[in-house]
């Protein structure tokens, strides 16, 4: 090949590069980290901006500086910025947007939220209260917020969902676990272990055919959320937040929780169980 063919199928290697890249940022998976966003309508409030689209009925959000402000007294962290809170007006536009179905999910760096029609329908229709999956997601954004790119990959993925859990009170609502139900499988050896997530449940060491539960899922993520309230209740919330903290630094997560709790994290978890289960008598 001659070096006047090698540059044009270099430019146009760039040239579908950019245009590839360029529908991605517009339209595509990129548009949870894209500087700006397109083809929406906006709605600004003190400390976020919802994005959604003209005629859209919206589910209620007069409350979402409330609810921020709320989570950086749980946290006690800061968001770095305004909270881009993006409505998708169907499911498809979300899966094509952030490739999955799931009803909302909160984006590393930006900390954006892409919520789902779906969960936007059942608020509407007064099924399940919207506010609950927003303060969930809102408190992924102010974590991520906070963490470098690095810690981002580093950072346990079950204690990003056990404090969304705690923070927006889940428990025992839209198909969350109560406290004691949790309690009730965990007497029956019905345990999760946090290291395991976010594996698929197949993958994990405790097949998916084993796990013989109804929802699990919501069962996953309430035991996450007793975890939190347990690490809360049992040794302080100021404990709990230097813990959270310094993960936010990169450090190492079992070396942080020895040092701040003064128990391994696998002596801790018996522990747990067995405080979680004398709850039942």
């Amino acid at each position: 090949m001659n070096a006047k063919k090698i540059k044009i199928l270099s430019i146009s290697v760039f040239v579908v590069l950019i245009v590839i890249t360029g529908y991605s940022t517009v339209y595509g998976r990129l548009v949870p980290y894209s500087p700006v966003i397109v083809g929406f309508e906006q709605k600004i409030y003190k400390r976020a901006t919802v994005y959604y689209h003209k005629g859209y009925n919206l589910p209620s959000l007069e409350d979402v500086d409330e609810l921020i402000d709320e989570n950086e007294k749980i946290h006690r962290l800061k968001y770095k910025r305004k909270v881009d809170i993006i409505l998708c007006e169907s499911d498809q536009e979300k899966k094509r947007i952030t490739g999955s179905l799931t009803r909302a999910q909160s984006f590393p760096f930006l900390g954006r939220i892409v919520f789902s029609r779906k969960v936007q329908d059942e608020a509407t229709a007064n099924e399940k209260r919207f506010g609950m999956y927003l303060q969930h997601e809102l408190s992924h954004s102010l974590t991520q917020q906070n963490l470098s790119l690095f810690g981002t990959f580093t950072f346990p993925a079950w204690l990003n969902e056990g404090i969304a859990v705690y923070s927006s009170d889940q428990f025992g609502k839209a198909g969350y676990f109560t406290q004691r139900e949790v309690s009730e499988h965990l007497s029956k050896d019905i345990f999760f272990h946090p290291y395991w997530w976010p594996q698929p449940l197949q993958q994990a060491p405790i097949e998916s055919k084993e796990f013989k539960l109804k929802n699990k899922y919501y069962f996953i993520y309430s035991e996450f959320g007793c975890i939190v309230d347990d690490l809360i209740n049992t040794y302080g919330h100021d404990r709990f937040i230097v813990y959270y903290h310094q993960l936010l630094e990169n450090k190492d997560s079992e070396d942080v929780f020895l040092d701040v709790f003064d128990i391994s994290f696998f002596d801790y978890l018996n522990e747990f169980k067995t405080r979680m289960v004398s709850k039942l008598s």
